[in-house]
């Protein structure tokens, strides 16, 4: 900083490397058509109201070809005598007019290894991580592909007292990428007592429908907002009182299972409705969709087509900073002008015309132009910005030495978080190593700014 008196801050910039890709690299990837498994196992748990939410107990459907072929309760290892008494009279009570059975955690779990891992059918719940969660009877932090998250032991085997982990069955691994996108797997084991292999016959086919409604819809949604969207006709029900199993608490469970079940339905169909190659499994966000999208019409990657642009996509990657919103002048009344501004990013690319890069066979990098960068930040006015010709040349990057301008800027605000938020702050450099890049359209036409590129 230039001067003692003013704050510093702490702020981050993205990064990105500058790897060498060989020509097989550069080739375009195939993607196999995804055939869906004809079944799946549809789940939900109810917990306790304790801090830790253990398992209460929860109910299943086995659902093949669009038949119910399995439908039961299950309950948790420790549950009170007197409840599991209470599920008993319950299934009695009902196993006339359906096939509904009870069984342990246990007995759930070698339904799930069954179906899901042997069968390679899909396992489905509306938040999954967390219903999964309830199963473990231990987590350890996740290794390799899901570093960062947690993995769970589902299943176990007792020796003696102690509860250990049947090495011959996978964990699941779980990482979370936001509130409605997790990355789910089964992990390795160890070989069999035959001696054959056990790593994992595939990762697992793991539905969460809360993340498929986020991917078709682009807004998060629960259970019951997402049933409303998609027009579930028995929608989830409500219950007056948790965490203790009644006849009443049962069926709102048993609901909920049905209403997952109908949802999923819903979602793979109005899925079905894209002809893509994207498997319903990997839909992770509305992105998701439009990349596949983006290779059914044979759009490549720009590394693909021009195998040396990746230092270009460096620039673009360390200048993007997302959507913000900054209030300069603050307790102070001033006139405004009212405006909704929706699908930004949609937009900004139309009116920048940004789609002739997504398409183009080649792109052509004009480096060096220093003088025309700066001859035009300085010169155009207020009212040049409404001209859509204007538009069309804030496509570039600049790299600047900054001086005191105002700039888009990814700090620390707060410092009692580890948020790093972005905003508009004065920004200095002093070295040429402090040089950073920037959309001219986030430069403007900053008098103090000395440009390097």
């Amino acid at each position: 900083m230039p001067d003692a008196q003013i704050d510093s801050l702490d702020f981050a910039v993205r990064v990105y490397p500058e790897a060498h890709r060989s020509k097989q690299q550069s080739r375009s990837i195939a993607v196999r058509k995804w055939r869906r498994p004809d079944g799946m196992l549809v789940f939900d748990t109810e917990t306790r109201i304790d801090a830790a939410q253990t398992l209460l107990f929860g109910c299943f459907q086995y659902i093949a070809d669009g038949k119910l072929l399995r439908e039961a309760l299950f309950y948790a290892d420790d549950l009170a005598i007197r409840d599991v008494r209470l599920l008993h009279k319950y299934v009695d009570q009902r196993q006339r007019n359906s096939r509904l059975a009870l069984i342990t955690r246990k007995g759930f779990l070698e339904e799930i290894h069954r179906i899901a891992v042997k069968g390679k059918q899909l396992l489905v719940g509306f938040n999954l991580p967390f219903d999964l969660s309830r199963l473990a009877f231990d987590q350890a932090a996740a290794r390799e592909f899901y570093s960062g998250g947690f993995s769970l032991g589902l299943w176990s085997y007792t020796a003696g007292n102690q509860e250990k982990r049947n090495p011959y069955r996978p964990r699941v691994a779980v990482k979370h990428v936001d509130s409605k996108r997790a990355l789910i797997g089964f992990t390795g084991t160890r070989r069999d007592p035959s001696g054959r292999t056990t790593k994992p016959f595939f990762r697992g086919h793991f539905l969460d429908l809360r993340t498929l409604a986020f991917a078709l819809t682009d807004r998060g949604h629960s259970l019951e907002s997402a049933c409303k969207a998609f027009n579930v006709r028995q929608g989830k029900s409500k219950v007056s009182k948790h965490g203790e199993i009644s006849n009443t608490y049962v069926d709102y469970n048993r609901q909920d299972v049905t209403a997952t079940a109908e949802l999923a339905n819903k979602l793979l169909e109005e899925f079905d409705r894209h002809d893509i190659s994207l498997q319903d499994t990997k839909a992770f966000s509305p992105a998701s969709v439009g990349k596949a999208y983006l290779r059914k019409m044979g759009i490549t990657t720009i590394l693909q087509r021009h195998t040396t642009f990746q230092p270009y996509l460096g620039y673009a990657q360390t200048a993007f900073f997302g959507g913000r919103t900054s209030a300069h002048i603050r307790k102070v009344p001033v006139p405004v002008v009212y405006t909704d501004f929706l699908s930004m990013y949609p937009t900004v690319n139309s009116l920048l015309k940004l789609w002739d890069f997504v398409i183009a066979q080649h792109i052509r990098v004009v480096d060096h132009c220093k003088d025309e960068v700066i001859a035009f930040l300085n010169g155009f006015t207020h009212e040049d910005l409404f001209k859509p010709e204007t538009w069309n040349r804030l496509r570039g990057f600049v790299r600047i030495m900054p001086n005191g301008d105002i700039l888009p800027t990814r700090g620390k605000y707060n410092s009692e978080t580890n948020d790093w938020q972005v905003a508009i702050s004065h920004l200095y450099a002093k070295r040429n190593d402090d040089a950073l890049w920037f959309c001219p359209a986030s430069v403007g036409n900053g008098e103090s700014v000395r440009p390097l590129r």
